[in-house]
């Protein structure tokens, strides 16, 4: 069985990768309480569109009308009745021990 690491495993794996990076030389950026990448508070728009204009979108109302048009007329055939089958069912005693199985149309 594979052990699984442990929270203070993975605390103490962390703390020795950030000392490791720190003893090389690295340096870790301090920000002020409540700094973000928000731009007045607001996401940046331009991240997300590119620039680009808005495109025409196609639409397909039609295309799903007919769509549904097909499945209602699917569904719409005669319906025959089910067959009724036979199941076997056990009958119990009172302290749920089973006594005999006798076939039932369901």
């Amino acid at each position: 069985m594979i052990k699984r690491p442990t929270k203070s495993d993975i605390r103490n794996s962390l703390a020795a990768q950030v000392n490791e990076y720190l003893n090389q030389g690295g340096q870790i950026k301090q920000f002020d309480q409540g700094d973000s990448s928000l731009i007045d508070g607001k996401y940046d728009r331009n991240q997300f569109v590119y620039g680009l204009p808005k495109q025409q979108r196609t639409p397909i109302s039609e295309t799903l009308n007919v769509i549904d048009n097909r499945k209602k007329q699917h569904f719409t055939t005669i319906s025959t009745k089910p067959k009724l089958r036979r199941v076997k069912k056990t009958i119990y005693d009172d302290f749920g021990e089973p006594i005999r199985e006798v076939w039932v149309d369901s």
